[in-house]
């Protein structure tokens, strides 16, 4: 009987053992392991959140959720969460509580993110939030705006894409039907006929031209454009040195030219003494023209006269010249 009874303390102190060492782990994993102070934070959707979500500061875990309040106000409704963070937790002014999930299939948590300000909020204090993106309901929009876009943006554009592709390619077709083809046929015509038997002459005045070259430069012919081109280099040669001499040439003359310049310097004043007296025979001459031409009508009539009477004479003496003979006989008798 002392034996039963040992057995019943045994599992009965080690069943106590358990309950105590369980909440202890519970107290432990929910955050409550000291004096905790309250904190708020003011979300438009916690879902997810609830009584015992943790609450992490920069990955730490320093508290949880203890309650979640909805507000109803102007702007619809608000959520107010109360954390409960470690007593004496210093956190910045700016720090921004985050609604977020470390992976899809994960929980989500308060993720707190340290500030940078130097003054920290007091215990009651609201921490600014920053609600959760639920990323199946972001993939929901973003497929409906895909839906939207592959409707009204895309199929439209396929669509008329297509009739732009099928209006080319009539436009190809007929292009080649109309007017590639008919060229192509005229300019093989074209070439078959007449492009050939012009390329065919070209090519035999080529080879003519060829013979005549290679007979013109053969080897009877070699010694004498040898020769030619030797003379050539002699010509070339003498024309250098006449280049040269040309050059002397030119040298001498811009001396005699300059010494004329200084002869003409030096002599100006008989020059233009020379000039002056040029202009006195010229004015002289131009008196002694005006005198002839202001005589020239009368010395005109008497020489006109005296044609006259040669012309009475010669005309009286090849009408009868023997008139010549007599009229000289005949007057001395008279006498």
């Amino acid at each position: 009987m002392k034996r039963d009874t040992v057995n019943y303390t045994l599992v009965g102190a080690f069943v106590v053992a358990m309950g105590v060492a369980f909440v202890v782990l519970l107290v432990a994993v929910t955050g409550r392991s000291g004096p905790t102070d309250a904190y708020y934070v003011e979300y438009d959707n916690v879902a997810g959140l609830k009584f015992g979500t943790g609450v992490f500061y920069e990955g730490y875990r320093v508290g949880q959720i203890e309650t979640i309040e909805p507000q109803h106000g102007a702007h619809g409704v608000r959520y107010k969460v109360t954390l409960s963070i470690a007593s004496g937790w210093r956190i910045p002014r700016d720090s921004i509580a985050s609604v977020e999930a470390s992976g899809l299939i994960s929980a989500v948590s308060i993720q707190i993110a340290q500030g940078h300000a130097e003054e920290m909020l007091e215990p009651g204090s609201f921490i600014e939030g920053r609600g959760q993106a639920d990323i199946f309901a972001v993939l929901n929009q973003a497929a409906g705006d895909f839906r939207v876009l592959s409707q009204d943006g895309v199929m439209p554009l396929l669509k008329n894409l297509n009739e732009r592709v099928s209006q080319v390619a009539d436009e190809l077709v007929r292009f080649r039907r109309d007017e590639l083809s008919p060229f192509v046929h005229m300019l093989h015509e074209r070439v078959d006929k007449d492009l050939i038997s012009e390329a065919q002459e070209l090519l035999t005045d080529l080879d003519d031209s060829a013979k005549s070259l290679k007979d013109m430069v053969g080897e009877s012919n070699q010694g004498r454009v040898r020769d030619f081109l030797t003379h050539i280099d002699e010509v070339a040669v003498n024309l250098n040195g006449l280049v040269g001499r040309i050059e002397s040439t030119r040298l001498q003359m811009s001396g005699v030219l300059g010494s004329l310049g200084e002869l003409v310097t030096d002599n100006s004043n008989e020059l233009h003494g020379s000039v002056v007296t040029a202009e006195r025979s010229m004015a002289e001459l131009e008196l002694a023209l005006k005198t002839i031409n202001q005589h020239l009508g009368t010395i005109m009539n008497d020489v006109e006269g005296s044609a006259r009477n040669m012309n009475e004479f010669a005309r009286v003496v090849r009408d009868n010249p023997s008139r010549l003979i007599r009229s000289s006989s005949g007057e001395e008798p008279g006498q």
